[in-house]
């Protein structure tokens, strides 16, 4: 409530912000998803469409909200970042603790609540590294903090064991590397080139135990959906079920992928307008990449293009992890200029 009732407050009391805020950058291709969506209501077997809706509406306040509240004010954007590192630092803490008290099945490391899911958690805490990778800081003491948080995050990133979060924070952090085009960077890739190589040596049990996890089965029973309806979709919210292991009884109610879940629900129609979303996000990103904020965007961008490939597969869903690197970067590409300020290239 403490985000959206102010946004409701000043959209009822300025409608033309409404409208600007329609007009900027991403958003009438966004609109025009979410319109498919909500038509696709009709014919989806949704058990409760007018909760699919309510999410629709909540996932636009929430955008509305991020830009009218930060607006182009570096200031605002670094404090919401650095804040929010700040939790996820606090809770990567009590998750270790609770991990090394009652160690659970499997021996994953998981979260509370929302993220009481190994690959939830993994993704809030890449997110949480990514928020802080590019911010510099004057004062010795900041700097420290600032390698202690995201020392502290990555620890409960590496004992997650999510490999989808591993790669593609690799990912990220090798992008975000490579455009510097500096010495120093150039050496910080070697050292991350050396460190991923001795965590995949010592975690190489434990990650070739799962083996593929049944993504390719669930894949290509993906197809076979989308191939059933491939104009329409099943619809927003659409409840169906994938078998992972025949004779079992063992199924999945997802497709583990953004783009084949987003296919199946929303058909051809929605997919193409999400990709046209996510495609000019990473354009955007990568034009802002001189700027601090661009270049959070783009490791979010990186590191969700990565990770939805193998988890976090809803697009349109209540607020959990997966908005912290599919929405929350979209938010604050609405908060950039139109267009990029032609600076230096960053050293």
């Amino acid at each position: 409530m403490s985000l959206y009732l102010p946004a409701l407050i000043i959209g009822f009391a300025h409608p033309g912000r409404w409208l600007e805020f329609a007009r900027r950058p991403l958003m009438p291709m966004l609109l025009a998803l979410f319109g498919w969506a909500t038509v696709s209501l009709v014919w989806s077997n949704a058990r409760r469409p007018a909760d699919e809706f309510l999410r629709l509406l909540t996932v636009l306040l929430f955008l509305f909200a991020v830009v009218q509240g930060l607006g182009n004010d570096p200031r605002r954007q670094r404090g919401l970042l650095l804040c929010g590192a700040g939790v996820l630092t606090a809770t990567a803490v009590a998750a270790m603790v609770k991990f090394a008290l009652y160690s659970p099945a499997g021996d994953r490391l998981i979260g509370f609540g929302v993220m009481a899911n190994a690959n939830l958690i993994g993704a809030a805490m890449g997110a949480g590294i990514l928020w802080l990778w590019p911010w510099r800081f004057q004062r010795t003491g900041h700097r420290l903090l600032k390698w202690l948080a995201m020392a502290l995050m990555a620890t409960s990133l590496l004992l997650t064991y999510s490999r989808s979060a591993w790669i593609a924070l690799f990912t990220a952090v090798f992008v975000l590397l490579a455009v510097r085009r500096s010495e120093r960077a150039w050496q910080r890739l070697v050292l991350l080139f050396a460190v991923a190589l001795g965590v995949a040596i010592a975690a190489y049990p434990e990650l070739t135990e799962r083996g593929l996890s049944f993504r390719p089965q669930i894949f290509e029973y993906a197809l076979g959906l989308i191939a059933q309806h491939p104009w329409l979709g099943w619809g927003l919210g659409a409840s169906f079920t994938i078998p992972v292991e025949a004779g079992t009884g063992m199924f999945q109610v997802h497709t583990h992928n953004l783009f084949t879940q987003v296919a199946v629900e929303l058909g051809l129609p929605g997919l193409l307008l999400w990709l046209a979303v996510w495609l000019g996000l990473g354009w955007r990103a990568w034009h802002f990449r001189q700027e601090p904020l661009g270049r959070v965007i783009l490791g979010l961008w990186l590191f969700a293009s990565v990770m939805v490939q193998f988890d976090l597969p809803h697009l349109i869903d209540s607020p959990r992890p997966g908005w912290l690197i599919l929405w929350l970067p979209l938010a604050l590409s609405l908060s950039l200029s139109p267009v990029a300020i032609k600076r230096r290239p960053v050293q």
